[in-house]
């Protein structure tokens, strides 16, 4: 790897940033309304004013007005039941208490950085303050239902049905759960026996709040809305570079047109799925607690007269991020695995991955092999750059008598240099194609090994036991740093591939050059998944071999001619 590759991907690095920074939404201010008071402030961007303030009922003609029930803290308590369902995939608790979903883990997932390793659970709430798929009906005009007392029935295993009454409107709410699946449907159904019209929405919410472990550590708001992919931090996200980061202070600005809102991770998703996405309307809004966020999705209101009813269906994900899975459910969940500017090359890397893993059965293994293949078969690219790179160091003497000689007069300077390069038949910019060309490559690798959900707690070789977390040798006692042994093997490779490297910068220079990027790349992949930093470091020892030979074997006479 050559000076002006490392200084490509740094720029690369820098612009991905500054991207991530430009396409954020604004920072938000602080002193944000409640969840209740956000969904009446910011209905002006919904689509019919779907997070609108809910209206007073609207009597039918000829019908006494009744005013709005108390709020649901005034209700009598009603002892609270609960139903648990398990597959062998989930382990799901539901409530009365609106009809919400408590608890959901996901038996095949365990959860490396708690006690005993548990499941993963995707939503693991404190009923006094939060659901999961709440559905508040504030839109209906009798306060806030989210945490309502619903009648429970279950006509079968995987089929609950809650239900409640509220001064003549009949509320429903059916959900019907897979056996063998993470996708199941919920079905939100207003019947309007009352003498007034009402104007649902069927707003749906889903929670988070920050969480430990490594299966959290890029928790985020999501929605799917007009064929763009919006997110939002889960907690106050740390920046990169001093770019990104902030959290969810304020509602954000509503997008229409949703095919899913919810939240993910790195390797899973929540995602509630409308079943008409032009209908929908989804926005981020911070909670009732500090830490506490959550998505919200509403419908287009429809006016429901008396005598009527009025249904909405949404489809529920909650599970990994697998491609297989993502693609079958549809709705393009599949856009929540980030595959960056690459898509098709990182799918393939990931196929790549999968399919060398079932021959060598260790991802480690695999990602060294792929390493070598994709070296081999960029190998007549890089040898390309690293000729060149040869040939500017051979001419690197010449090139510094021209710069003496006409220090001062650039033109004739820079007339001398054209004829020298003419001469020999060496272009300059012949290593520049060769280093664009590997970007994508090397791009479409660090999405797949970064996000590939079969890298997670897969174990290479000794202490290395999880190759989608970053590697700790050993932590020295006192100042609770962990040794990483594989960056530091990567950046001392960076060094020795830089000294073997011809150059023409000035010594010095050079020098610092081969100290200084090291040391910045040491520092960054400090905190990368080990699988990446395996496949850089593999990377860097099989670019050294190559410099090492290219070093030692003599040109032909004929292609060291002039052109």
């Amino acid at each position: 790897m050559d000076r002006n590759f490392l200084l490509a991907l740094a720029l690369s690095f820098l612009v991905l940033s500054l991207w991530t920074l430009y396409t954020a939404p604004p920072p938000d201010e602080v002193g944000a309304p409640t969840a209740s008071e956000a969904a009446g402030e910011a209905g002006e961007a919904a689509p019919a004013d779907a997070f609108a303030a809910a209206p007073a009922p609207t009597p039918a003609p000829g019908a006494a007005a009744t005013p709005p029930g108390p709020a649901l803290a005034e209700e009598p308590s009603v002892p609270e039941r609960q139903v648990r369902i398990q597959t062998d995939l989930y382990d799901a608790t539901f409530t009365s208490r609106g009809g919400a979903l408590l608890r959901w883990a996901l038996r095949q997932y365990d959860d490396a950085s708690r006690p005993g390793r548990p499941p993963v659970e995707i939503a693991t709430l404190d009923p006094a303050v939060e659901r999961a798929l709440a559905t508040p009906f504030e839109s209906v005009g009798y306060g806030d239902l989210s945490a309502a007392d619903y009648a429970l029935e279950q006509p079968d295993r995987m089929t609950l049905v809650f239900t409640r009454e509220e001064r003549g409107v009949t509320l429903r709410k059916t959900y019907r759960l897979s056996e063998d699946g993470y996708l199941f449907s919920l079905d939100l159904e207003l019947v309007n026996d009352s003498d007034r019209h009402v104007r649902p929405t069927f707003l749906t919410i889903w929670p988070a709040r920050p969480l430990p472990g490594n299966d959290y550590a890029e928790y985020m708001l999501a929605a799917l809305a007009d064929g763009d992919l919006e997110q939002a931090p889960v907690g106050d996200a740390p920046s990169f570079l001093g770019f990104g980061g902030g959290s969810v202070d304020e509602p954000s600005e509503t997008r229409r047109d949703v095919d899913w809102a919810g939240a993910n991770t790195r390797y899973f998703l929540a995602a509630m799925l409308p079943d008409v996405p032009r209908d929908a309307a989804a926005r981020f809004v911070p909670g009732r607690e500090r830490d506490l966020v959550q998505t919200e999705l509403a419908f287009q209101p429809v006016s429901v007269p008396p005598g009527q009813s009025v249904s909405r269906q949404l489809r529920v994900y909650l599970g990994p991020k697998e491609s297989a899975r993502l693609e079958a459910a549809g709705g393009h969940l599949d856009e929540a695995i980030s595959k960056g500017w690459f898509p098709s090359l990182t799918s393939f890397f990931v196929w790549l991955l999968e399919a060398t893993y079932a021959l060598v059965r260790n991802y480690g293994l695999a990602i060294i092999l792929i390493t070598l293949l994709v070296r081999v078969l960029m190998f007549p690219i890089m040898q390309k750059q690293v000729k060149s790179m040869k040939r500017m160091g051979e001419m690197q003497p010449r090139m510094k008598e021209i710069q003496e000689k006409y220090a001062e007069d650039k033109q004739k300077q820079s007339e001398e240099m054209m004829k020298l390069w003419k001469e020999s038949g060496f272009n300059p910019m012949s290593g520049c194609l060769p280093m664009f060309l590997q970007l994508p490559v090397f791009i479409g690798l660090y999405y797949a090994l970064q996000g590939a959900i079969e890298l997670r707690q897969a174990p290479f070789v000794g202490w290395i036991d999880d190759l989608s977390a970053p590697e700790a040798l050993f932590t020295l006692p006192g100042l609770d740093l962990p040794v990483r042994l594989l960056p530091i093997l990567m950046g001392g490779s960076m060094v020795l591939q830089q000294r073997l490297t011809p150059t023409t910068m000035d010594p010095a220079q050079a020098r610092m050059m081969s100290t200084v990027m090291p040391i910045m790349f040491t520092f960054l992949f400090y905190q990368f998944a080990s699988g990446l930093v395996l496949y850089w470091f593999v990377s860097n020892v099989l670019g050294i071999a190559q410099q090492v030979w290219t070093n030692r074997r003599k040109e032909p006479a004929a292609e060291a001619a002039p052109a």
